[in-house]
């Protein structure tokens, strides 16, 4: 098992392409999907407008400080310009957007997703263990087919970084003994599940962020494959359906 240092590295490092996609879906759903704000202040903390607006102070905050700032100089006036401040809000969201939009395009990064041939084991392993690192509070893996050493390869980096949940099928004696390892190791305790009723392959991210595999993790790269983030539009509800499942799953 590896200690974390990669994952302290990919903090230091910041977002990486892949998390630079997931932040220009979101900004843009939000953008498209910005509720009607009235004409009366509305201070209810569980309305759609506040709810709207604490989300988009999230994405703005992780684009960049001076995203930030414009933020919260907007959150001053919101009370006494209530029913101008969402385009303002909005335009931020869209400003936001076109510069994360630029360098993706100027690092060759601007497709959303990846396919990978037979031969590009090694391009997947790198880009799946990123987008791994990147998880804050959880990671949570969907694979009929995950095994130990995937658990190790993709898992193993995460040390105590987050908590890690596996829901498997076929392989999952082999994953619970990486699992007994891990836990000796790291203070986080690994939960396992197994299920026969599993059809996908998914790498869930905070329960917000999915992202889906063409084939088996550990056979990834050695066929071809693909990784795609699914939109925000869509995510919940493909994130709701496991997360029932996984309740209904035995634990291993």
């Amino acid at each position: 098992m590896q200690d974390g240092f990669e994952r302290t590295l990919k903090k230091l490092q910041g977002d990486g392409p892949a998390e630079r996609q997931i932040l220009l879906m979101k900004l843009l759903y939000e953008f498209d999907n910005a509720p009607e704000f009235g004409t009366d202040y509305i201070a209810d903390a569980n309305s759609p407008q506040q709810q709207w607006i604490a989300r988009i102070r999230a994405l703005l905050s992780r684009v960049g400080v001076e995203y930030k700032i414009k933020f919260q100089q907007s959150r001053l006036t919101e009370i006494q310009f209530w029913t101008v401040t969402r385009e303002p809000m909005r335009q931020q969201l869209l400003a936001a957007a076109e510069e994360i939009k630029l360098e993706l395009e100027l690092d060759g990064h601007e497709d959303v997703g990846q396919v990978y041939d037979a031969h590009q084991q090694y391009d997947f392993l790198r880009d799946l263990r990123d987008i791994i690192l990147g998880a804050k509070t959880e990671v949570f893996v969907v694979d009929p087919y995950f095994d130990g050493g995937a658990f190790e390869t993709y898992l193993g980096p995460v040390g105590n970084s987050c908590s890690i949940r596996v829901l498997c099928s076929k392989y999952s004696s082999d994953v619970a003994g990486h699992v007994d390892a891990f836990k000796g190791q790291y203070s986080t305790a690994p939960e396992l599940r197994k299920s026969k009723d599993i059809h996908d392959r998914l790498v869930i991210l905070d329960r917000s962020d999915c992202w889906i595999v063409g084939g088996s993790i550990k056979d990834a790269g050695k066929k071809p494959t693909y990784l795609v983030p699914l939109q925000p539009s869509i995510a919940p509800t493909k994130i709701e359906i496991y997360e029932t499942l996984w309740h209904k799953s035995q634990t291993v």
